[in-house]
């Protein structure tokens, strides 16, 4: 009985342990986001991987040109022995027949080889380091993509719990005045339409909140997975969309240069350009002779009774030293072949090149002028939304005081509704606007 309750005890707290940690909550500022990410996201472990396969790759390729060293043991037990049969030597003599070998075989040998020259080892060396570089290059290019889809999610989710708050404090006041109104129709004061028209609008904000608060949940888990969270982590954002908007508006990004050269983009198909050149010089490589030198070494036993470690038995030595030239001679064209679809494929990446700066500078101009348009825009939306609600609440105190009709309330908070909608939207935005140009200017040369 104590067993049993001892047991129900230690299923307890490691059940209430896991439900602990199943609540555990974690907090985010849209830095911390960034940060967290960094370390956890699929794409950025994926792509680290790709680094460290890729150094794995130049030992590889290094070690080929130093001493390769194999060893070897064999042993034979012989049970059926080949026979052989001779012919007589004397006349109306019978054939010998004759077991060869011996019963058991045993050898130990080494060989060493060592590469002394192969054009081809040279030139795949450097294209081993080149793709390292590649490689590294397209990790940080990967990160910045990461960063603008957490920072993007997060606006999203800042910007979907704003538009939750205006719809929430429309509802409250629209449902006190629904509930007054109601009393009011009750003793003559009101007609049946001005409360049929606010039950309209609280059953429209009802049915916004519910939509707002999918679009919520959805933005939430957009944002946990590219955080590398599972779904049923919670998680809480500490910034809010104003402070954020703030943030962007003080930032230098508009007094950066762009440079071309320092984009993430232009830098991976530079490394590729550069890797692609040497697919070239590997082709040519190709007519170039390989020398190489090997020494190898065996000892080796035979015997008829299984004395292989005795003493009085022998072993028998061999070695050699020798050297290996070859020289390619005639390939029938695929060598050069070869050397010309390299080439293609190099010019191939310098007209991508070409095409990438080009784009990359109208990107930039484009993406200069959306933040500067979005800030306008931020602007002017901001003005109108104070004005919408002044006029909305306004007309509210003039309805309650019968100075107004219902229609009144419906048009203005309809025009509330969408100047609170169009303000949220236009900061949204420039936040996202922001990230687009941020993107553009971050320097990959000297994060």
């Amino acid at each position: 009985m104590k067993l049993n309750k001892r047991n129900l005890l230690i299923s307890l707290l490691v059940f209430l342990t896991g439900f602990i940690q199943a609540q555990e909550v974690r907090y985010f500022s849209l830095q911390e986001a960034l940060d967290y990410a960094m370390n956890n996201n699929y794409q950025v472990i994926l792509s680290g991987k790709n680094i460290e396969a890729a150094k794995a790759r130049v030992l590889e390729s290094t070690a080929i040109g130093l001493p390769q060293i194999d060893g070897k043991v064999t042993y034979d037990d012989n049970f059926a022995r080949p026979t052989f049969i001779f012919p007589s030597f004397t006349p109306g003599g019978k054939e010998m027949e004759i077991k060869m070998g011996t019963n058991y075989n045993a050898s130990f040998g080494a060989s060493l080889n060592q590469l002394l020259f192969s054009g081809q080892y040279l030139v795949g060396l450097k294209a081993a380091k080149k793709y390292l570089e590649k490689t590294t290059a397209d990790f940080f290019k990967d990160k910045l993509a990461i960063k603008q889809q957490v920072a993007d999610s997060y606006y999203n989710i800042l910007s979907t719990e704003a538009a939750l708050d205006i719809v929430d404090t429309t509802y409250l006041l629209t449902k006190v005045l629904a509930d007054e109104t109601r009393q009011i129709y009750k003793v003559g004061f009101a007609e049946d339409i001005d409360v049929d028209q606010l039950d309209l609008l609280v059953s429209d904000l009802e049915a916004s909140r519910v939509f707002l608060d999918n679009q919520r949940g959805i933005a939430y888990a957009f944002l946990k997975f590219y955080l590398g969270l599972s779904e049923n982590d919670s998680i809480v954002l500490t910034d809010d969309m104003q402070s954020l908007v703030e943030k962007s508006k003080k930032s230098l990004i508009l007094s950066q240069t762009f440079k071309y050269s320092q984009n993430a983009d232009y830098i991976s198909l530079n490394k590729q350009k550069e890797l692609t050149l040497l697919q070239v010089n590997l082709a040519k490589s190709a007519y170039m002779p390989t020398l190489a030198a090997r020494v190898n070494y065996q000892t080796q036993a035979q015997r008829n009774s299984w004395d292989f470690f005795s003493s009085e038995g022998k072993w028998y030595q061999s070695g050699a030293l020798g050297i290996t030239l070859d020289v390619p001679i005639l390939s029938s064209g695929q060598r050069k072949a070869k050397v010309k679809q390299a080439k293609i494929a190099f010019e191939q990446v310098e007209i991508s090149e070409k095409q990438l700066v080009t784009t990359l500078n109208l990107q930039y101009q484009t993406a200069k002028n959306e933040y500067l348009n979005a800030y306008r825009v931020y602007q002017n939306k901001d003005k109108a939304r104070k004005i919408a609600d002044k006029i909305f609440t306004k007309t509210s105190v003039k309805f309650k005081e019968g100075m107004s009709s219902s229609l009144d309330i419906l048009n203005t908070q309809t025009q509330y509704l969408k100047a609170e909608q169009d303000f949220i939207t236009a900061s949204l935005t420039l936040l996202k606007a922001g990230e687009d140009l941020k993107k553009l200017l971050t320097n990959a040369i000297n994060p």
